[in-house]
């Protein structure tokens, strides 16, 4: 296909995105709440696939287990000293322990932000403590290891429900006692407040009563997919477009208008089989919110194989669309897709994706399969819009600081109703996945910038380098940066001269793309996972090649100590895991140019 008639197909597919297709999905969807493994979520799933089947694509239903949870009920009663008993506003939080029907009480103690400082002097074991912030899995880990009996948050100006499980989908052996093992509540920043003058006055003493439901579920997982309509040397590869079902309340936000999305770029995609060199799976999960993933991680497990050697790219939608939402350039993305991606949304939105990676949340189960992802939320509110606390769990989860400020006020509260709704912002946000969904699956060279891949890995392992000094020589990973480098260019350049001179046939053009598909295989596992490729690590936040990063403390600690010597054991076995990636990238790629001519 020409580039002039790529450019016309590619209106007119911009133009069949249609708002009110959109917020019919969105109404449908948004009829049922959709906790993980009920029969509401379940008709939500009927619905989808019959649309799915009605644009003819070929659909897959699977059921598998989860362990699930949600809140159902929680009392906090505070009675100062001296004084009456005052009922507080509070919520519980999902995996967190159910404290039986009579309760726990004690005198409450104040933790400040629950930080290691913040304990230091303080014996708080089968004491109840009171920290400030909202509650995430890595801040109540902290917590429960000084030993309380229960803790109680402050939270923003709304309370959101959390679910506290660190572990990512389901636990194994290794993670199960990892799951919460105290009570906990959160409160309202006013009530926050009140508590706060209450324990001035003097000591108080607290009673929660909270019920958790946690139990094992059936959970539906759903895949449609459109394949090319001829056969080529790439058109049993896919680009998966994914997003959960599963919501809280009746989640219009978070996550109908993520499938109301995943509907219309399918919809229409169908409509120009013509332009696909590659196939697109559009895949629908369960246990997102209530399983910490265990839809996605589920599948990832049980399809490793054939998402290894097929899926080319990952693109996941998350709570698009929203009222106020005009921030779009805080979207995560890997540094190959970075580039790509931030053409279209400029093209469309006329703004620019930032540099930033991904967090560690979102249904990002596939990093150890080693193809590269994109996004999650794609729009956001201005930070300015943002309760400051909300801003800042924001901005733990996504890996850093920008001008996004988050999904709204009514983020996993029930007031995410289908009139939190922006159809003009939500057509808009689908159009750019169209838009990047039909680029992936037609593009003749997949668009994977391993160069910028490269220039990141570099600034990231010098900066281990840097701190931990003499301790670890990582030169040999520099080096063979550099080598792959050097490599891609040369392929660049090459394949660039080829298509200059229309030489670069369907072969040859299968044979750079499988090419580019194995650099993805051996970097973005060692650059984002520290479990590897067949298991996942927990979901707190991660840091850039997770493996090297212990090499960091080594400075700290004094050389022939066991502890410096069994941390650099483990350092050197996590350097050589990356050069052997590095390394046999590099030879893929020499041998795809040789191959080239």
């Amino acid at each position: 296909m020409s580039s002039s008639a790529r450019q016309a197909q590619e209106q007119q597919i911009l133009d069949a995105v249609s708002a009110d297709r959109l917020m019919e999905s969105d109404r449908a969807i948004a009829q049922w709440v959709r906790l993980s493994g009920t029969d509401e979520e379940a008709k939500a799933f009927d619905w989808i696939q019959q649309q799915l089947e009605s644009y003819g694509l070929e659909t897959h239903r699977y059921r598998h287990p989860g362990l699930v949870s949600w809140p159902e009920s929680a009392t906090l009663t505070v009675t100062p000293a001296g004084g009456a008993p005052q009922s507080f506003t509070c919520s519980t939080h999902a995996f967190a322990t159910s404290t039986g029907p009579h309760g726990i009480s004690g005198e409450l103690v104040v933790v400040g932000r629950g930080t290691s400082e913040d304990f230091a002097g303080k014996d708080v074991r089968g004491k109840i403590v009171l920290v400030d912030g909202i509650i995430a899995p890595n801040r109540n880990l902290a917590v429960e290891a000084t030993g309380v009996a229960a803790s109680i948050w402050i939270a923003g100006t709304h309370l959101h429900e959390r679910a506290l499980s660190p572990v990512w989908g389901t636990p194994t052996p290794e993670t199960a006692n990892l799951l919460p093992k105290t009570p906990s509540v959160s409160i309202p920043g006013t009530e926050g407040e009140r508590l706060k003058g209450l324990m001035e006055q003097g000591p108080v003493t607290v009673a929660m009563v909270t019920q958790v439901y946690r139990a094992w579920r059936q959970l539906p997982c759903l895949t449609g997919d459109l394949r090319p309509p001829r056969e080529g040397p790439e058109s049993d590869t896919f680009v998966m477009f994914s997003g959960h079902v599963d919501s809280w309340y009746y989640g219009a936000m978070d996550n109908g208008t993520a499938n109301a999305t995943q509907l219309e770029v399918a919809r229409v995609l169908a409509q120009h089989p013509d332009a696909m060199r590659r196939g697109l799976r559009v895949a629908f999960w369960s246990g997102h919110s209530h399983a910490r993933y265990a839809g996605s991680t589920w599948y990832a497990d049980n399809f490793w194989q054939d998402l290894h050697d097929r899926c080319v790219a990952h693109v996941n939608v998350d709570s698009v669309g929203g009222n106020g939402a005009t921030i779009l350039s805080e979207g995560n993305s890997m540094a190959e897709l970075r580039e790509f991606t931030g053409d279209v949304i400029e093209q469309l939105a006329g703004q620019r994706l930032a540099p930033r990676r991904y967090g560690r949340s979102g249904d990002q189960s596939f990093w150890g399969h080693g193809f590269p992802s994109v996004l999650m939320s794609l729009s956001e509110q201005p930070a300015a819009n943002a309760d400051p606390l909300l801003l800042a769990l924001h901005h733990q989860i996504s890996g850093g600081q920008g001008a996004g400020g988050g999904l709204g006020w009514w983020w996993h509260t029930p007031e995410d109703t289908v009139d939190k709704i922006d159809p003009d912002f939500l057509q808009r946000d689908a159009r750019i996945y169209a838009l990047l969904v039909y680029r992936l699956t037609g593009a003749r060279v997949l668009p994977l910038d391993y160069a910028a891949d490269l220039t990141e890995l570099r600034a990231n392992v010098d900066a281990v380098q840097a701190r931990a000094g003499d301790a670890v020589d990582l030169s040999a990973v520099d080096e063979w940066i550099g080598e792959l480098g050097s490599s891609i260019d040369r392929l660049n350049r090459r394949v660039a001269e080829l298509e200059t001179v229309g030489a670069l046939d369907d072969a040859l053009v299968a044979r750079v793309n499988r090419c580019l598909m194995t650099v993805g295989r051996e970097l973005i596992p060692v650059d984002y996972s520290r479990a590897g490729r067949y298991d996942h690590d927990l979901a707190v936040p991660t840091q850039p090649v997770p493996g090297l990063q212990p090499a960091t403390r080594l400075a700290a600690l004094q050389p022939g100590t066991d502890d410096y010597e069994f941390l650099r054991t483990r350092v050197v076995r996590e350097r050589n895991r990356l050069v052997h990636a590095l390394v046999t990238a590099t030879r893929a790629v020499e041998a795809t140019l040789n191959g080239l001519g």
